[in-house]
């Protein structure tokens, strides 16, 4: 009874128990075990038939193999398998003479490193420009300051017309000023002159 409920024939909960037709757990270690007797047989059995090597007889089959694998790794063999690994569904382009020739279409990587190329030269030429430019006008305005430039010169001379223009005027209201308080003091004069006799 106990080895029907270890061996799981029986549940004690709903939905019915387990049903085998056969004991598995002990088939299988008697295959297993069967097979590493084999096994060991084989290898004592190639060890016989094999020569005993000497240390440096070993050590040169070691260093062989180890080429001839290093060999192999430097193939590419082992790095198809590693891109295998990575993404069994890829599948490598094969190129044709005819599409050399055309014009490839970039990978969105390639396409953005391209973009991002782009707007860093623009930037660059933008900010040449620039500077360029605002150099260029502090040149002008220094040659402005000087007077050298024509439209300074023009400036100057119109300025100086101006200021003529304007101290004609304030001599101008000045005289009459002057003119109208003399008039002014005539008339007082006149009228004291007046009064007195």
């Amino acid at each position: 009874m106990w080895l029907s409920l270890l061996l799981g024939k029986f549940k004690q909960r709903r939905g019915g128990g387990r049903q085998f037709s056969e004991e598995e757990d002990s088939s299988e270690e008697e295959e297993s075990e069967e097979e590493e007797e084999e096994e060991s047989e084989e290898e004592s059995s190639e060890e016989e038939d094999k020569p005993q090597l000497t240390r440096a007889e070993r050590k040169e089959q070691k260093k062989k193999e180890a080429a001839a694998k290093q060999k192999k790794d430097e193939d590419g063999e082992d790095e198809e398998d590693d891109s295998d690994l990575i993404n069994p569904n890829h599948v490598k382009k094969k190129l044709n003479i005819a599409d050399l020739d055309a014009p490839r279409e970039l990978s969105r990587r390639e396409r953005e490193e391209k973009q991002k190329q782009e707007a860093k030269d623009r930037y660059w030429k933008v900010r040449s420009l620039l500077l360029y430019h605002v150099d260029l006008f502090k040149r002008v305005v220094k040659l402005h300051t000087q007077g050298k430039t024509d439209e300074a010169k023009s400036d100057l001379a119109r300025l100086a017309k101006i200021r003529a223009e304007r101290e004609a005027a304030q001599a101008k209201r000045k005289a009459e000023a002057e003119a109208k308080a003399q008039e002014a003091e005539a008339k007082r004069q006149a009228q004291l002159a007046k009064q007195r006799k």
